[in-house]
């Protein structure tokens, strides 16, 4: 039986859009053949999840088999290595360091062969090219053990991207992986033209003569402002202690957030009007009933929804009633964390630099599904890969 083609998608780093482009990739390749031909894997895994079982898996994996259209994916069987806390640690204390590499490749295999009645594989690798390595796993070295087709992902700019790629590319080569095309992703939109006159195929090839075939590009992909922006259900999750106002369920809490606002003038001074903005996300104390009612009061009568608002300080402020009833009556999301402003302004902004797709983020489906039909370059890629 012909073994099926196997697409792997790394990149320059983590939170490089490996999961986003797995999804946008796998929609288009269903103009090729059916879903059930179509097969998904997270070989070397990081961030955990439990299945209702109990079964730890790749968070990816299950955001593919949620998302997909595969009919029959089974996180557990396409999420053969997870690298949970103290892994690492486990491994180097092992007194057969080889036999433990080999168990793992074991896993990786035997995770390729229940796919082996499948059509296309997208495989989807984690963090930057070098994760894994420690146990015999880094991205290159998956790729060469699924005898992949690689599509390696860059950042924005010109000269960064450049540089990164510079690394990362010869960290393909010395592994003896060749890396059949390139995906610019996230680029700032006004800035595509430039990035596409400077970058072009002539000069990746020039560059990186290594290559055979020669790389190829295959997409200037823009950032979209939703699919960067968390939910407030996804910032729920990340404070320890956090308290939820309100039903985490309805659809307001599943909507990207805006731009964060944070509110630190007392009530006398405060001039909500100067902080509007679709879908804002205030952080401000606990105790500050009239600033929310005000912040309310203020988006009502312009007419723009809120995406939430984070309490903060709650180690030391108790929360108000008055702030809990206008919150619930409106049904705008909150949460109430132990935190200070400080810490939790950190803490978001990391968040809103480096976004994860997740499992409640079905409106961003279709959002990816149109990026990929406007800037990838399907016809180049299927000649590329010989689909």
């Amino acid at each position: 039986m012909k073994r099926p083609k196997v697409i792997y998608i790394t990149g320059f780093r983590q939170h490089a859009g490996k999961t986003i482009t797995a999804l946008g990739l796998i929609g288009l390749l269903q103009k090729k053949c059916p879903p059930e031909e179509l097969g998904y894997m997270k070989p070397v895994g990081q961030e955990l999840v439990p299945l209702e079982d109990g079964t730890m898996i790749d968070k990816d994996a299950r955001i593919l088999q949620e998302f997909s259209g595969i009919p029959d994916l089974d996180p557990r069987v396409v999420s053969p290595v997870r690298l949970g806390s103290g892994f690492t640690k486990e491994f180097l204390d092992s007194p057969n360091r080889k036999a433990e590499e080999e168990k793992l490749t074991r896993k990786v295999l035997d995770s390729l062969e229940a796919l082996s009645h499948k059509k296309i594989i997208v495989a989807e690798g984690t963090g930057h090219p070098g994760v894994g390595g420690i146990v015999g796993l880094s991205n290159a070295r998956v790729a060469e053990i699924l005898s992949a087709e690689v599509v390696f992902l860059s950042g924005g700019g010109i000269g960064k991207a450049l540089d990164m790629l510079e690394v990362d590319l010869h960290y393909f080569m010395c592994q003896g992986v060749n890396v059949r095309g390139v995906v610019f992703n996230k680029l700032i939109p006004s800035k595509i033209d430039q990035v596409r006159h400077y970058i072009t195929e002539e000069l990746l090839q020039e560059r990186f003569p290594f290559f055979t075939p020669p790389i190829r590009i295959l997409g200037f992909l823009p950032m979209v402002e939703d699919l960067s922006k968390p939910t407030m259900h996804l910032l729920s999750t990340i404070f320890p202690g956090t308290l939820a106002i309100g039903d985490v369920n309805r659809e307001e809490w599943h909507r990207p957030c805006g731009k964060i606002i944070i509110i630190t003038q007392d009530k006398d001074h405060l001039h909500p009007d100067h902080y509007l903005s679709d879908r804002a996300l205030y952080l401000i104390g606990a105790g500050s009933p009239d600033r929310v009612a005000l912040i309310v009061e203020a988006h009502q009568k312009a007419g723009k929804p809120i995406g939430g608002f984070i309490l903060t300080c709650g180690d030391t402020t108790p929360l108000e009633d008055r702030t809990v009833l206008t919150l619930e009556q409106e049904h705008i999301p909150a949460i109430y964390v132990p935190l200070d402003t400080a810490t939790v302004r950190e803490k978001i902004e990391d968040v809103y630099e480096n976004p994860k797709l997740q499992i409640q983020d079905i409106g961003k489906v279709t959002k990816i599904q149109e990026l990929f039909e406007e800037y990838f370059f399907w016809d180049l890629f299927c000649e590329t890969m010989d689909i």
